[in-house]
Order: C-alpha cells, then structure tokens, then sequence
C-alpha cells in the first residue's frame, strides 16, 4: 500500500517526524509496561508533573500505578556502566489535568541519554529539542535556563529554609514579591542584584550572555555559564533557532542540575516540550550515571486541529437506491486510482469538506 498520500493529523505527523529524527540520530525505541510499582512514584513524587498517581492492587496483593511518567522507568531499568545509552519512546501516560479532576490518557514522545552525559550529548539533545519543536511549526520558541547558575547564586547567599520560596517567585517572574523577600531576609546587595536580574532576564540566548557574564559571583555559576557559551556555539554551528534564555525555567533542585529548557509552538497555550540534565534524580536512585532528555506533549496539538482541513475529502460520491451498486463501485476506484482520497454517502452530509461532488442520482442530492 502507497502511503504518499494519506493524510495525517498534527498529532501523527510529528509523531513520524520525531520518530524518524530520533532514529537518524541513533536513539533505539524503548518500551514500558502501561504500570509499574507505585512505590517507585511515591518516593518521587516531586519530579512529576502531577502527583496524583492511578493506583491498583494487582493479584499478588502488590500496589501498582498506571504510569505518569516514562523517564522515572527507563532510569530504573537502565544499567549503570560506560558509555551513554540513548533511547526514545512514544508512550501513553496517565495524569490529571489542571482543568480537570479526572484523569487522562496522554500521548507522549521523547528521548533519554543515560550515562557518560559530555558536551556534545548535551548540544545534540537540545538540537533534537529544537527540531521536534519544528516539526510541528516553524514559528517556535525554546527557553533555556541554567540549574546550576541559579542554585550556585542562591545556596551561597541564600539560607536553605527560603530557597524553595525565591526559586518559586523567580519562576513566576515575581521580582517585587522576591526583592521583598531578599530584604527580609538580609541578602548582600550584590547577591541580591544578581538574583533580581535572573527574575526578569528574558533575550536571545547569544544576546543574554554578557548580560550574565558580569552576574557570576562563584566557581560554580562560572562552569554553568561556561557550558551556556558553549552551547550556543554549537547552536549557531547547526543553525538552530529561536532560543531564548529564561531563568524562569525552573525544576525542583533536587533532581535537575544542569540545563533545561521548555518548548513552545505558536497556537498552542502552554508549553509543549520540556527537559533538561537530572544527574541528582540518579543520584536519589542509587544509579552511578548522569542523564539528559525531554519530552513532547503530543496531546497539546489539539489546540493546532483544523477540523475542515484534516477532513477534507478530494471526492464525494452521492447515490442513491437506484443506482447500481458497481457504478458507485466503478466511481470509487476511478478516484482512488487518481490518488485522491473519496466517500461514498447515499445520504449527502453538508459538515463534510469535498472539492468534488460526484453526484450519481437522477433526482439531485437530497440533503440529510
């Protein structure tokens, strides 16, 4: 069967497309069960987007959960050792959602490098982050931000019982509520300049750089700029766009360390794409390894449908009892052969979208 001319949604279109990126760049696919132990959920109910778990007791009596997550299984069932392992999954995931009490089923695409995690495994996932965004559309935005720039400037300024509150204000953006707070909290003026700049920074990646240059304060925010130059080199290198650097970009620091970023396409309210370097998270997991990934929201290109569009037909064909069924039959193949793509109705439907109407009744359409 020729495929050239089926017509695929937003959602399998980039599903293909990203397939096809991910196995170009030697990503193997990997597959999980729909559940796992809950137990393995619960004690990291932080790293996941929604800590509402779907639980079930199977026939052993053992507590188990439909999985809301992917990376927290493939980081479990991934040996420690040399080398990087590099994989990528499409996946079903169950979570709630902010609109909804309820859960739902969500379609999810994304990679995973595990192990010796270097520079140019670092650049080659952003890359990849980059050109899934732009599978879906050219008109896309990836933020990138810095664990270790941030958590070098807070921890040696600011005291741990606070921490948690700031890095929640500078991911709102909230510089009036954090300056507040860095007051009260008695924080030198330098340190407090530095972290306010964090809170509003937003500019082109390669602009941003001497913007954040004069910030570093530590040995620590050095090696994280450091790296950020780095990668915009090798950005520019492979003429990857639209990248935006963005403080605002913040995960829980007890699993992220280094780089993370988060995608966004236009049409689409929220964010699309979201990674970054989760060493820590391994860590936690008693796995001697670092690792690097992201993943695609599929569900989100809903927003992007357009219903007219991926429904419309090249031909309909109207009959009604008096025609002969092989005549209805004769006009299918003559169309499908010509590679478009054709309905057959007895009933003519006027919600469908067809740029011919093959009308074989002697009476004329009748509408239904």
């Amino acid at each position: 069967m020729q495929y050239k001319n089926l017509k695929l949604s937003k959602f399998e279109s980039a599903l293909f497309d990203m397939r096809l990126l991910f196995e170009q760049y030697g990503y193997s696919q990997y597959k999980v069960s729909k559940f796992e132990e809950y137990d393995l959920y619960a004690k990291n109910k932080a790293f996941l987007v929604s800590d509402n778990v779907l639980t079930f007791t199977d026939t052993t009596g053992h507590l188990m959960a439909l999985k809301p997550d992917v990376t927290l299984s493939i980081v479990k069932n991934t040996v420690s050792g040399k080398g990087l392992t590099k994989l990528y999954y499409s996946e079903n995931v169950y979570r709630t959602q902010s609109s909804s009490q309820g859960f739902k089923e969500i379609m999810q695409t994304g990679l995973e490098c595990v192990g010796e995690v270097d520079l140019y495994s670092t650049a080659e996932v952003l890359s990849l982050a980059a050109k899934s965004l732009e599978a879906v559309s050219e008109d896309y935005i990836l933020d990138i931000s810095h664990m270790g720039f941030i958590s070098s400037l807070i921890n040696e300024n600011v005291p741990a019982e606070y921490t948690k509150e700031l890095l929640e204000l500078i991911s709102q953006k909230n510089s009036a509520q954090a300056e507040s707070l860095l007051s009260e909290i008695k924080v030198s003026q330098k340190a407090k300049n530095a972290i306010l700049k964090l809170t509003t920074l937003y500019m082109p990646l390669s602009d941003a750089l001497s913007e954040l240059e004069v910030l570093i304060q530590n040995n620590g925010m050095q090696e994280a700029f450091d790296e950020l130059k780095s990668l915009d080199a090798l950005m520019k290198h492979q003429n990857v766009k639209n990248l935006y650097l963005d403080f605002s970009v913040i995960n829980d620091m007890r699993y992220y360390n280094g780089i993370i970023f988060s995608g966004y396409i236009k049409g689409v309210s929220g964010k699309v794409l979201s990674g970054g370097r989760y060493d820590n998270l391994l860590k936690r997991m008693k796995k001697n390894a670092c690792a690097i990934g992201f993943a695609f929201y599929l569900d989100t290109l809903q927003e992007l449908v357009n219903t007219s569009a991926d429904t419309a037909l090249d031909a309909l064909v109207i009959y009604d009892e008096n025609v002969p069924a092989q005549k209805v039959m004769d006009e299918m193949e003559k169309a499908i052969a010509q590679g478009k793509t054709a309905k057959a109705l007895k009933v003519f439907d006027e919600s469908l979208n067809a740029k011919e109407i093959i009308d074989l009744t002697e009476g004329g359409i009748k509408n239904g």
